[in-house]
């Protein structure tokens, strides 16, 4: 498909025609015009053009506000533009982004609409007809050329995401997105405002109170198991969407936000995050009705909305398809005052859209909501949320899905990466950031040409070798079998063992070799480099020998500390779990905790109903590596298990069938005295330990493992001790850690 991109765009780009000259050998007779009424973002935009031509050519340029007439003059807005140049134009008729770079024989115009489309006409002709890139905030490129031509045909540019705003802690930068025609919502009014969403996102509790209503009209919230459910924060509580008196207030809170902030582009009428949502007789009925949860968002939107469009036509109201509303209504359609803001969320990330089976089932949602939606954006997610700093090989998303939305007539995208707080540092943010900016303006370019020119420009002598490392880890996400989420652990994902980060750290050698002589590029490759260290003590950290010698410990932890607190990376992902918390991190890779990593290993054996932690089976009675057994799904019999990568037995790789079962894992310690010894263990998901055929620990839990979630203290004796774990499970993972505490 060819969007309606209004782009002409020939052999000026670069200056290379032989028309007339804006600029001859570093000096130019013309000025640049700017009305004495001209906005500010229009003001900003004639000085950054005086500014960059300067830079490129080395010719100051005088900014004027009157045309004299033996003047050559660069038109910046459309005010006080000659007829000439604006011959055929329908000034009105410009998008509020959209703008036109046009030239005759002897002046040049640069406008555009609203209050952002003259000064992105400006970005736009800086970039692609003189080269200018931002890459990121430090890495600027500005090529030297001392003769510029006027443009000989129209470019008329208008960008095909209506929203896009980018979050990366890079993108955040007023400067960069500025320069890169991103309308995040961090632009101040002096330089045109952004796309702003007022509130941000998940707005139930802003708009009907619980510490306003929630002790004295309870029926206002969700009702979850025949009680009314009322959280302190907005994760996991909702609201009764068939309540007319939720909706009566509802409205007139959203009134009121249009009142107060009148800049918004538009105003959110969303679910609040996790489940919770209402099964009171009403709700449910209207849901299943429409055969979604879905069916009492959108009556309860548009209700809203109705009441808007009456007094406000030119208002937009948004709503989420997140989690369980995401599948569309049956009959209902959202209003057409409402925009559709539907998430992609916890699917594969390692192919793009269309590329792979796991992305049917979403696909034909967003199909379902184009055929009944006036407008839809797209919130998509493209970091591990848990571990901003893992290796995360998606870069196949990241060049492909703008287009694949913008297809099917998305009017924005917001990719939520790693937005690592204060100056950032998340894996690849400053590449992924770049590279969104520019596809949601044009997704038609090519998204591997913009991957290897931001590779090339940033990092400079090391590029080869960081380009390698990139196709070394992609490489192994090809295959359809592959898969991995926002939510993936490290020992759970292919393009992490330790054969691959090794080459990965021979690569990045290289690399910090080719840069040694520049200070600033030796930083841009260290930040690369962190993933890769991080991947190495986290492995350390749990157990894994493959990765680290225990000698090489303290300069690589010394190396991660040093780049952390140079970036100012003060949290390791977005959730307040262990995972994300970088002192917990660092203390795990001090500790000097013994995880012991080989077992004898049998099952599975049946667990319905869990019944199985507690039934006894044969390797509770007695080890006899011999022996075997009848279990879930046939024979079963005692192997040997080993791993040197992770002190995690995952009895997910090892057993199959893995859902309603048990298993067990078997083992001896010698101690040359008899001691009491402590011992740490983490399971998914319940568990029991017997030490010398006594049980120690009893857990009937439901959990992921984390190292040394329980701690047992046990008398040994000396000699031969044996431990004998039993692991059951319920839901995906399984397996244990086993640590003897120091």
């Amino acid at each position: 498909m060819k969007y309606l991109f209004l782009t002409i765009l020939t052999a000026f780009l670069l200056g290379c025609s032989s028309g007339s000259k804006l600029v001859s050998d570093g000096k130019s007779d013309y000025k640049i015009f700017i009305s004495k009424s001209a906005l500010k973002p229009e003001q900003y935009a004639a000085e950054e053009l005086q500014k960059f031509l300067r830079e490129v050519t080395g010719a100051s340029i005088a900014i004027v506000h009157e045309a004299k007439p033996d003047d050559k003059l660069i038109y910046v807005g459309f005010k006080g533009a000659p007829e000439l140049l604006l011959k055929g134009l329908n000034v009105a008729e410009f998008g509020k982004e959209e703008y036109i770079i046009r030239a005759n024989k002897t002046d040049m115009l640069i406008a555009g609409g609203g209050t952002r489309g003259t000064l992105y006409g400006v970005m736009g002709y800086l970039s692609d007809h003189l080269g200018c890139r931002w890459y990121t905030r430090e890495v600027v490129k500005i090529p030297k050329q001392s003769s510029i031509n006027l443009p000989e045909k129209d470019d008329r540019q208008k960008p095909v995401m209506e929203a896009r705003q980018i979050s990366y802690r890079e993108a955040y930068n007023v400067e960069w997105s500025v320069h890169n025609r991103i309308n995040s919502n961090m632009i101040p009014d002096s330089l045109g405002s952004g796309n702003i969403s007022y509130p941000f996102v998940h707005t139930f509790y802003a708009l009907v109170s619980p510490q306003k209503y929630g002790k004295t009209h309870p029926e206002y919230f969700s009702e979850v198991d025949g009680k009314r459910l009322i959280k302190e924060t907005n994760m996991g509580g909702q609201l009764c969407l068939t309540n007319p008196e939720v909706v009566k207030i509802a409205t007139a809170t959203v009134f009121e936000w249009i009142k107060t902030h009148p800049e918004a582009s538009v105003y959110t009428v969303d679910q609040n995050d996790g489940e919770g949502y209402c099964t009171c007789k009403n709700c449910k009925q209207l849901d299943d009705r429409e055969g979604s949860h879905s069916g009492t968002l959108i009556h309860f939107v548009n209700q809203i909305a109705d009441s808007v469009a009456k007094v406000y036509p030119e208002v937009t109201l948004q709503t989420l398809a997140y989690a369980y509303t995401e599948i569309p209504p049956k009959t209902l359609k959202p209003a057409d005052n409402v925009t559709i803001r539907l998430c992609h969320y916890d699917y594969c990330s390692a192919h793009k859209l269309g590329d792979c089976d796991d992305h049917k089932r979403y696909i034909e949602r967003l199909d379902q909501w184009s055929k009944i939606a006036k407008r839809i954006t797209i919130w998509d997610y493209y970091t591990n949320f848990e571990r901003y700093l893992l290796p995360f090989p998606n870069f196949e998303t990241v060049k492909h899905d703008p287009k694949f939305y913008a297809d099917r007539h998305a009017i924005g995208l917001f990719p939520e990466g790693n937005n690592v707080d204060d100056d950032g540092g998340g894996e690849f943010s400053e590449l992924r950031a770049w590279v969104f900016s520019q596809l949601l303006w044009n997704p038609e370019r090519d998204g591997q040409k913009l991957i290897d020119e931001f590779v090339d420009n940033v990092f400079g002598h090391a590029a080869p070798y960081i380009s390698q490392y990139i196709k070394l880890l992609h490489d192994q996400v090809k295959p359809d079998s592959v898969y991995f989420s926002i939510w993936e652990d490290p020992e759970d994902v292919n393009y992490l063992g330790s054969k691959t980060i090794r080459t990965a750290d021979s690569l990045f050698a290289l690399a910090k070799s080719a840069a040694r002589s520049d200070t600033a590029l030796f930083n841009r490759v260290e930040i690369a480099y962190l993933p890769v260290l991080y991947t190495q003590l986290y492995f350390y950290s749990i157990g894994g020998s493959a990765y680290l010698r225990p000698d090489q410990v303290p300069t690589s932890l010394a190396t991660f500390e040093k780049i952390i607190k140079k970036k100012h990376i003060t949290s390791l992902g977005v959730v307040a779990l262990p995972p994300a918390s970088l002192d917990n991190f660092i203390k795990s890779v001090k500790s000097k905790d013994k995880y012991l990593t080989n077992w004898w290993v049998i099952g599975p054996f049946e667990n319905d109903d869990r019944k199985g932690f507690s039934t006894v089976y044969p390797p509770e009675q007695q080890f006899n590596p011999k022996a075997t057994y009848s279990g879930k799904g046939g024979t079963v019999e005692w192997r040997q298990y080993g791993n040197m990568e992770s002190g995690y037995v995952d009895f997910a790789r090892l057993f199959n069938p893995k859902k309603n079962v048990v298993s067990y894992a078997y083992r001896t310690i010698t101690l040359p005295d008899a001691k009491t010894v402590k011992f740490g263990v983490g399971s998914n998901d319940g568990v029991r330990v017997w030490i010398n055929n006594k049980m120690v620990l009893d857990r009937l839990v439901s959990r992921p493992a984390t190292p040394n979630e329980d701690q047992i203290s046990v008398p040994m004796k000396k000699g031969v001790n044996t431990i004998l774990v039993k692991v059951d499970q319920t839901g995906n993972k399984w397996g244990f850690y086993f640590t003897e505490r120091q």
